[in-house]
């Protein structure tokens, strides 16, 4: 019996493993190129990977750069599911305090930051906060619970810039676990706002 071409079976995919080989090539080319000088192409390449996996993973270039420098923030640590408003003040406030505003803030605020990361950044944040803070407040029956979870994450927001920038001698210098109580008091739903 001749033997036919040689067959191999497919290649399992290992998508946690694909997923993390994108994340640090991106990490590594983003570093030494800059967003807009690095091309999925690259990034594909240096992981070993096709490229199109990045839409599956991660959305798009933007939402890749944003996912590399957030986890390079954070270390070899995925950040962790956050609930309600308690968790998303402590989290970000921890965060901020041992490392300085990361780069999903920075994103934000700074005047020369791309269109393109900038939404990636704020699509982030959206879900990384907004989304717990109006589940939870949806669970508690506030009416407009969307609107009540993004006027607290700005209150938030705008708390952790002027402690991290210093704007406020006191705000820097209160412990923590001080901040996070009185911010329970300030941000606490109240009525529901008019429609």
């Amino acid at each position: 019996m001749t033997a036919g071409p040689e067959t191999r079976a497919p290649k399992a995919r290992n998508a946690a493993a694909s997923r993390e080989a994108l994340l640090v090539a991106a990490q590594a080319l983003f570093g030494q190129r800059g967003f807009e000088a690095t091309t999925l192409r690259e990034i594909g390449e240096r992981a070993g990977v096709d490229p199109a996996l990045v839409a599956r993973y991660f959305g798009s270039k933007a939402d890749l750069y944003v996912a590399a420098v957030v986890a390079e923030g954070q270390g070899e640590a995925p950040p962790p599911d956050l609930e309600g408003l308690a968790e998303v003040a402590a989290v970000l406030l921890a965060r901020t305090d041992a490392q300085g505003l990361g780069p999903v803030t920075q994103a934000l605020v700074r005047a020369d930051t791309a269109e393109e990361v900038r939404q990636a950044a704020r699509s982030h944040l959206m879900r990384r906060t907004v989304e717990p803070v109006a589940a939870e407040l949806g669970r508690q029956g506030v009416g407009r619970p969307r609107l009540a979870a993004e006027v607290a994450v700005a209150a938030l927001m705008g708390v952790n810039l002027g402690r991290a920038l210093g704007w406020f001698d006191e705000l820097a210098a209160v412990p923590r676990d001080e901040l996070l109580a009185l911010l329970g008091q300030l941000v606490r739903p109240g009525p529901d706002p008019a429609p």
